[in-house]
């Protein structure tokens, strides 16, 4: 195509990247995208591209860990057949869709219908007009009816596409978590009408063709477009049916859209439910469930298990190899790749001078095996990278090529470390070496904080949440400035051994402690409770007054540091239950995601309501 505008995407299309899926037209705000088998503009962008359509491109990136985790994705296989409906796989996705239309759970459906079998984009409101859309395609199309949808006023609907479509699907679903900001508005300052997508609905797919290659295909063959009711694929064969004949011709001499090479995703793996033939006996549809919507089919139809897996996992191989293969063509052409399938792996990012970085979510207490720290840097030498240590605890291999992304991160699954601590999730939990280690510590700040690891590693939310352990007051790993920052503390009083040594008093750092006569006072306005005047007691003159933590709340270093507010709590048990309840009133209340973190969330609603929410929910556990 001859492309007259500079165009951030330009690049993907013309080098035959381009998924053709049609997500970057539905988003444009300025609608001066079109799509005709591939997008391209129509005017001028002031923005050049460098904006949502850009962003939710799943050429540039499918965002997919970020949306897994989200999603908190668990396929289940089954296959069944409807009897309500004839339909392309037995007709399983239009009566599903019917039932979501009959019990108000959508106000409509975008499907792909056809004009003499080129596909085009449809909203569909009612049961009747699903009809006419069981039979497969096997074109390119657009998802341009989810605008269309927005601009009618729908406000929920599902969606039916192929996985590149799902991806991109999924990409606008949760674009603020992936881009930092807000969907893109146009010229009248407002984002694109869309509206809100309920269910996303996959269908198995090993690529799709150009209408025009699929014309050419028939006519070669003296088969009229017209006359055809059914196109299929049954292995190696694509089946054309008509009336009166029934033909097959070679997949192998249908030449398949350009940008299927490079996708490996064969069954829409991020679609809440995905139907298809393979892994079924003939007539049956297989069903992939994946999210508790996926699951409401169970609600409609009676489904087997026992769905061949294997027959699916041969055609994820088959996709999987064949962009192997594109990658390496690629490569060894020189040609652009834009590298977008990283992004699937926790802890990848992209650093300076286009080079890859993969972080590591860090041991408690930043602890290691030395086996797994040579390792680590046997591979970032063999990779030529360069290695780096956190301030939280971490590593980080630095400056590695893209291509040797995926390779690295293979050979690194044998090591007991995880990759990952990146984008709004918890991030890696930090603790000093605690009573353990350090003569100072009153707490196990190891133990605390692998416990709260292992329920909070990697759970997505609004923004960034770091929780720091310290084993006293001191906050050596900086906890008054986390989201959640624990202390240990042990607070004195004075019994009547006490006989004004002033032992005590020599030993606090804060001068909290002032002897008069024949025994020692504290100041419980300076004491930070690290228990220092018990331990130095001559006397045993020295009883605990109060044991626990010290839990700073809301706290958050970066462009504007903000010290959290601090409360008092006694045992483990409520401490994990404050967390919990901070962490769950924090995602519930927040806004603008990426950008809003605890502190920010806090001061909008007020700090009194959110601690007095905090513990209402807390003791409601």
């Amino acid at each position: 195509m001859d492309f007259n505008y500079n165009w951030a995407l330009n690049q993907i299309v013309d080098s035959k990247l381009c998924a053709k899926c049609g997500t970057c037209s539905v988003v444009c705000p300025n609608s001066i995208i079109a799509f005709d088998e591939s997008p391209y503009l129509k005017e001028e962008c002031l923005r050049k591209g460098n904006g949502m359509c850009q962003e939710v491109c799943p050429r540039m990136s499918t965002g997919q860990y970020e949306i897994r985790s989200r999603l908190n994705l668990d396929e289940k296989y089954y296959f069944g057949k409807s009897e309500h409906i004839k339909g392309q796989s037995g007709g399983y996705v239009t009566n599903f869709l019917k039932f979501l239309i009959k019990d108000k759970k959508i106000d409509g459906v975008v499907v792909v219908g056809d004009d003499n079998w080129k596909p085009v984009s449809l909203i569909i409101t009612d049961e009747e007009g699903l009809n006419d859309t069981t039979k497969s395609k096997y074109s390119i199309s657009s998802l341009q009816a989810v605008r269309t949808a927005g601009e009618m006023g729908l406000e929920k609907i599902a969606v039916v596409g192929l996985p590149c479509q799902v991806a991109g699907l999924r990409n606008i679903q949760y674009h603020p978590y992936l881009s930092k900001h807000d969907y893109e508005r146009g010229r009248n300052g407002k984002p694109a009408n869309l509206p809100k997508i309920e269910y996303v609905i996959g269908l198995f797919c090993t690529e799709k063709f150009e209408h025009k290659e699929l014309l050419r295909a028939l006519n070669e063959r003296n088969i009229n477009i017209k006359d055809v009711i059914k196109f299929d694929v049954k292995g190696p064969n694509f089946i054309v049916k008509t009336d009166k004949n029934e033909f097959k011709i070679k997949l192998s001499e249908i030449k398949p859209s350009s940008g299927c090479m490079m996708c490996k995703d064969f069954d829409a793996e991020l679609a809440d439910i995905s139907f298809g033939d393979k892994g079924s006996p003939e007539g049956y549809t297989t069903v992939i469930t994946r999210t508790k919507k996926g699951e409401e089919i169970h609600n409609y139809f009676k489904l087997e298990e026992g769905a061949e897996v294997k027959d699916i996992n041969f055609l994820r191989n088959f996709k999987l190899k064949r962009f192997n293969k594109e990658v390496q063509r690629r490569e060894d052409n020189n040609e652009f790749n834009s590298f977008y399938y990283l992004w699937k792996y926790p802890g990848v990012g992209c650093g300076q001078k286009g080079l890859a970085y993969i972080r590591f979510r860090a041991n408690i207490g930043g602890y290691y095996n030395p086996d797994t720290v040579l390792k680590l840097a046997e591979l970032t030498k063999k990779y030529n990278a360069i290695f780096k240590i956190t301030t939280r605890e971490e590593f980080e291999i630095e400056g590695i090529i893209f291509k040797d992304v995926e390779p690295l991160i293979e050979e690194l699954k044998e090591l007991d470390i995880v990759n990952g601590s990146e984008g709004p999730n918890v991030r890696s939990i930090i603790a000093c070496p605690g009573k353990e280690r350090c003569l100072l510590g009153l707490i196990d700040t190891i133990k605390i904080g692998q416990k709260i690891e292992d329920i909070y590693k990697e759970k997505p939310a609004n923004y960034k949440f770091k929780i720091a352990v310290s084993g006293c007051p001191n906050k050596c790993v900086r906890t008054d400035l986390t989201e959640f920052g624990i202390n240990g503390v042990k607070f004195p009083v004075t019994n009547d051994k006490c006989n004004g040594c002033g032992r005590c008093a020599d030993v606090c750092k804060v001068d909290a402690i002032e002897v008069r006569g024949d025994t020692a006072i504290t100041n419980y306005n300076l004491c930070y409770g690290c228990g220092k005047c018990i331990h130095a007691c001559p006397n045993d003159s020295k009883n605990i007054k109060f044991k626990g933590y010290s839990v700073y709340i809301g706290g958050k270093s970066g462009r504007k540091s903000v010290i959290g507010n601090k409360i008092f709590i006694k045992d483990e048990d409520e401490l994990l239950k404050t967390l919990n309840a901070v962490f769950y009133m924090y995602n519930k209340y927040a806004e603008k995601p990426q950008k809003e973190r605890l502190a920010d969330t806090m001061k909008r609603i007020g700090e009194i309501k959110f601690l007095n929410e905090v513990e209402n929910y807390k003791n409601s556990l």
